[in-house]
């Protein structure tokens, strides 16, 4: 499901200065309305509190890292994400990590187990335990009816055996239509390839040119 697709996106563009980056098309939200939300991302015990923005189809996160707020902005239907640095008047446009391939499997949620109201939104409990080339998924996550990823607890298993703590938790949500500005990359800023924006933020991505 692509609550845990975020977790992983969050673990690769966030916190993993190693990681590498490969071809994905979509968003990272089954979300069917607008909303906005404060999000908390906690990862092998380390928390990253952000914001996202969502409409149906299209996304923008915004995280603090180093001292700079990128803005990720992202498409139902392209590989390619953009990263805005206003700070610098400048964008960057990427590709997504193939290791969301695992956790965008409608598999994920073929396993409710119970309702719960998380943060006054009512949700249904999935337990997740699949496997597939990508790696292991391990854990519980709670959707809204509409298809808002309100929490996932678990573990991600790569097939190099690296293994990842995952937590995630929206709150203060707001459900409504977002502005269209939201998800438009600013015109007039300088485009700088990926490889020369990964050493400020201190992560490794891979250009939409290959």
């Amino acid at each position: 499901m692509r609550l845990l697709r975020f977790a992983v996106f969050a673990a690769v563009l966030l916190a993993t200065p190693a990681a590498s980056v490969g071809a994905r098309a979509g968003t990272l939200s089954d979300s069917r309305v607008g909303f906005s939300a404060d999000r908390t991302l906690i990862l092998d015990g380390k928390a990253y509190v952000g914001k996202v923005w969502t409409m149906p189809g299209k996304e923008r996160h915004e995280q603090m890292i180093r001292g700079f707020q990128p803005v990720f902005i992202l498409r139902e239907d392209s590989p390619i994400g953009d990263i805005v640095l206003a700070q610098l008047h400048t964008t960057v446009e990427f590709v997504f990590p193939a290791e969301l391939r695992l956790l965008a499997d409608p598999r994920l949620t073929r396993h409710p187990i119970g309702h719960e109201v998380v943060n006054g939104i009512p949700t249904m409990e999935y337990a997740v335990d699949e496997t597939a080339p990508q790696g292991h998924a391990e854990g519980t996550l709670w959707l809204s009816r509409d298809g808002i990823p309100m929490r996932c607890e678990g573990t991600f298993t790569a097939p190099n055996g690296h293994h990842s703590t995952l937590k995630w938790e929206l709150s203060h949500v707001k459900i409504g239509p977002q502005p269209d500005a939201l998800f438009e990359v600013p015109q007039g800023f300088n485009k700088l390839p990926a490889e020369a924006l990964a050493p400020l933020l201190g992560l490794k991505l891979k250009s939409a040119k290959g």
